[in-house]
Parts: structure tokens; sequence; C-alpha cells
């Protein structure tokens, strides 16, 4: 407990390498045993550094938040639309309690949100060419409204992030955590789109996936982890 108390984010970027070294080689099972390993890594090392009778609340929303990660992780394994549906729904619930969380930090105030609303334009922009992209493809139409649904939970999660610049205490782990985390799982998940929808068999965007979305997990989670030891 202590190794993943002191390097528990050590500890995961060597389960995550192999796991990303698994999916290029195409060894899909023993990747997928690796991948059910990642979540409770991070979940051991966050609430290991947790101070212990504080920030209840806080730390029952990042348990549950990781959780639903897990299950997202394991629900897309296996391969089918239905999956893929199932997972979106797990990661929704996930980004929805993460921006719950920085919600908590930093509560978002229309007059003082300057960073905010700057990260809205973008993620608005970024998000009608990427649907635009998208659409070009006839496998996406029925996908339709499950991706808008996704893209508008993501981007408020990410805005929530960037929200946490407003304040003092909480803004170096906005800077280095929150925020990088935030961007690499939207780009994770656009690139996850990408091959659903358009490259399909390009299994090399298989390994951008896992390793930009275990980069953005492990950000959150030591952000996470800082932010429940002050």
């Amino acid at each position: 407990m202590q190794l993943l108390k002191k390097r528990g984010i050590l500890v995961f970027w060597i389960f995550l390498l192999i796991e990303c070294y698994l999916i290029f080689s195409q060894q899909a099972y023993y990747a997928s045993v690796v991948k059910v390993m990642l979540i409770p890594i991070l979940l051991f090392y966050v609430f290991l550094n947790a101070r212990k009778n504080h920030y209840q609340t806080t730390k029952t929303l990042v348990f549950f938040g990781l959780l639903a990660s897990w299950i997202g992780d394991i629900l897309l394994i296996n391969k089918g639309d239905a999956w893929f549906i199932f997972g979106m729904i797990a990661f929704m619930a996930t980004h929805i309690i993460y921006a719950t969380i920085f919600y908590r930090i930093h509560r978002l105030r229309l007059y003082k949100s300057q960073e905010a609303f700057i990260a809205a334009i973008i993620l608005v922009i970024v998000c009608y060419y990427l649907f635009r992209f998208l659409n070009s493809n006839s496998s996406f139409e029925p996908f339709k409204i499950p991706i808008i649904l996704y893209m508008t939970v993501i981007s408020i999660m990410a805005i929530m992030a960037v929200n946490i610049l407003g304040t003092g205490s909480r803004k170096q782990n906005a800077i280095n955590y929150f925020i990088p985390g935030a961007v690499l799982f939207i780009i994770s998940d656009a690139t996850l789109s990408v091959q659903k929808f358009v490259f399909p068999d390009e299994n090399f965007l298989s390994v951008i996936i896992m390793l930009s979305y275990g980069y953005a997990q492990s950000l959150i989670a030591d952000g996470f982890s800082k932010t429940l030891k002050s």
C-alpha cells in the first residue's frame, strides 16, 4: 500500500504503457485484463493520500466518478454499438461528477468567469467542426443525439475545470492537473469518435485513445489527491 501511496501515478503509468503496447501488438485479451486494473490503481492512490475525516462529500464524488470510469472501461472492452452507447453513458456520469467536483472547488459566477466564457466559446467551435466532420459519414446518423449530448457534458466538465482559474488557492491545481486532464479527455474521446465512424480499422488510433485517456485520468486523479490532501 505504501508503494501506491507514494508512487501510485508511476505504477499507473507502467501499467498504462503496458496496456498501450498490448493494444499496438493486438493482444486484445491481455490488453483487457490490464485495462481493468488502471482505475483501481488511481482510486487507491487518491484515497491513500486523502486526509482522514475531511472532505467527505468530495471523497464520495471522486469515488463514484472513478467508479463510473471503471465501469465505462469494462463496457468499452466489448465490441458493438450497444456497448459503445452504454460506455458513453458511464463516461457521461464521470464527466457530470467531475464537473460537480470542479464546481464545488470554485462556483461559477457569470460576472466573474471570463476564463470559463472563453473556454465555452472555444469548445463550441471545436465541437461544431468535429460534429460536421463526423456527420459526413453515414454510419454516424444513428448516433447524432447521443454524441451531441456527450459533447455537451464533456464541454461542461472542461468549462468547470477552467473556471477554477478564478480562485487563488486552487488555481495551480487547475493549471497543472484539471485543465490539461480535461483537454486530454476531449482529445481521447474525439479520437475515439473519429476511429469509430471514420477509420474503424486503424489500430494506431487505439493507442492514441488509450494514452491520452490514461494521461487525462492520471492528471485529474493527481489533482484530486492534492485537493484532498490539503
